[in-house]
């Protein structure tokens, strides 16, 4: 009897799954015809059903988690304006403050927000444009680094704070930002030389010369005899033994 309940229970439980993937895939579908959603998920029913999977992992709606949700690298990651909106919303916190060295010319930046159910002020990990410099991320091209500190600021503060206090709200995953930032330039794997240290340049096989041709005009004829052509000797066929025995015979 109990092993007859068991199975019940795992065939109701296997056709709860294959109902509730069928209605995933349904919604994707009609997600992927949307010209509402970016290019990655745009005709692509795959992307829009991870993105349907997040949203219901974290209660948004999947046209939000699906406008804001970037795949970078392979990646997926939060717009940062995103995630400080379901820190804001989530009700567990105060909203975020952000809080500069200097309101005119920041250099350091860091969040703090209060845990409503504790009273408990949590602080985040304090961004500088110096740490900014060190890793590299401002140092590229076309980084905002440069032309708008405060705002990368304050989206690198917010993020480092998520991770470190509702990382269940971000699913622990990077902003679009730090994975542009974080992200490794592609390896060069062109072979180097050892001794002139510059890439090695493939150097195509010099093609076989051509056959001289030596024309024949009538001048040559004219100017001087042509010389005789020699004949080939002929081999001499080699005697059989019974040829030298009749020849012996005959002496």
């Amino acid at each position: 009897m109990e092993n007859e309940q068991h199975e019940n229970n795992a065939l109701a439980i296997a056709d709860a799954e294959t109902r509730s993937f069928e209605l995933i895939q349904r919604q994707a579908k009609m997600l992927s015809a949307s010209t509402l959603v970016p290019k990655d998920f745009i005709g692509n029913v795959a992307n829009c059903a991870i993105a349907i999977n997040v949203a219901k992992r974290t209660r948004l709606d999947p046209l939000m988690v699906a406008q804001n949700l970037a795949i970078i690298h392979g990646r997926p990651s939060w717009s940062a304006t995103a995630l400080i909106g379901m820190i804001n919303s989530c009700g567990r916190y105060s909203p975020l403050r952000f809080v500069f060295d200097d309101e005119d010319a920041p250099s350091s930046c860091y969040a703090v927000a209060t845990d409503k159910q504790s009273g408990q002020e949590l602080k985040g990990e304090k961004i500088t444009l110096e740490m900014a410099k060190k890793e590299g991320w401002s140092t590229k091209n076309g980084s905002k680094w440069l032309t708008m500190p405060g705002q990368m600021l304050r989206y690198r503060a917010a993020s480092f704070w998520s991770r470190a206090y509702a990382s269940d709200l971000s699913l622990g995953f990077y902003t679009q930002d730090e994975v542009r930032d974080f992200a490794e330039p592609p390896r060069n794997v062109t072979p180097i030389s050892p001794i002139t240290g510059n890439k090695k340049i493939e150097v195509e096989p010099e093609p076989e010369p051509e056959p001289e041709v030596i024309e024949v005009t009538n001048a040559d004829v004219l100017w001087g005899d042509p010389e005789p052509v020699k004949e080939t000797p002929k081999l001499q066929r080699r005697k059989s033994l019974q040829e030298l025995i009749d020849e012996s015979e005959e002496v």
